[in-house]
């Protein structure tokens, strides 16, 4: 069997090169540029269309999967390696490809593994939303939804790929971007409120006894030339203000 060795995980790892017959191999898939020498039963638990299209082929023993558009021996190559033990990691590089032939042999294990790496390894432009659009990546795309609809407008249509948006998505980003304006602009709305009231207690603090020192207390007033006075203002100015500020309700998401 041929193989080709790479580095994973800092050790050398040979992957199968599906050049040759190897260990019981039954069928060979054809693309133009190539054929891989696989094995029915990995093929068949990977994808159910290839599955159903091997059950048809009666007694050949080669299965034809191009069906028109060209297949790049490489990504196949690279698709095959990543499903067949010991399985080449998805990185930034394949999985992309990946992502298309898996889809295009709805191979959803692979699909959802490659999904999970751009959710936890891409930032969530919005490129990758016209590409999550367009792969059907449904999480992908609620994750692109989500962070594209913190930026302008302005900045949205200055990126390539802006036209490309399928009006059904470019309305929940619009959507979702509305409803964060709307939930700051309540969180504005109750600081403003909160700020007003403690404003008010300052105010108020002047005719009240905590405004007083313990000598002027008694009489409920304070005074205006006694330093005491003055101090027990202070403080109590002082505590407002720190409980102001530490219950903000305009945080931001």
């Amino acid at each position: 069997m041929g193989s080709s060795t790479e580095e994973k995980e800092g050790e050398k790892v040979e992957y199968p090169t599906f050049q040759e017959n190897w260990e019981f191999s039954d069928l060979v898939l054809v693309t133009k540029q190539r054929k891989f020498h696989v094995h029915k039963a990995v093929i068949s638990m990977w994808s159910p269309t290839l599955k159903c299209r091997i059950l048809d082929l009666n007694n050949s023993s080669e299965l034809e999967i191009e069906e028109g558009e060209t297949l790049p021996s490489d990504d196949v190559l690279q698709l095959l390696q990543t499903i067949y033990p010991p399985n080449k990691p998805i990185n930034e590089e394949n999985c992309e490809n990946l992502v298309k032939l898996a889809n295009r042999f709805n191979m959803f294990e692979l699909l959802r593994r490659c999904e999970d790496f751009l959710i936890k390894n891409k930032t969530p432009t919005l490129i990758l939303l016209v590409f999550a659009q367009d792969q059907n990546l449904s999480k992908l795309l609620s994750k692109c939804i989500d962070y594209c609809s913190k930026q302008s407008i302005d900045e949205l249509k200055k990126t390539m790929k802006f036209d490309k948006i399928a009006p059904q998505n470019l309305c929940n980003l619009l959507e979702v971007r509305c409803l964060k304006m709307e939930k700051k602009l309540k969180r504005s709305e109750m600081r403003s409120w909160e700020l007003t009231c403690t404003l008010r207690a300052i105010y108020e603090s002047w005719n009240k006894k905590e405004g007083a020192c313990v000598t002027h207390r008694k009489n409920g007033m304070h005074q205006e030339n006694c330093n005491e006075c003055l101090h027990a203002i202070r403080r109590q100015i002082d505590k407002l203000c720190e409980l102001a500020l530490d219950n903000p309700s305009d945080q931001s998401d």
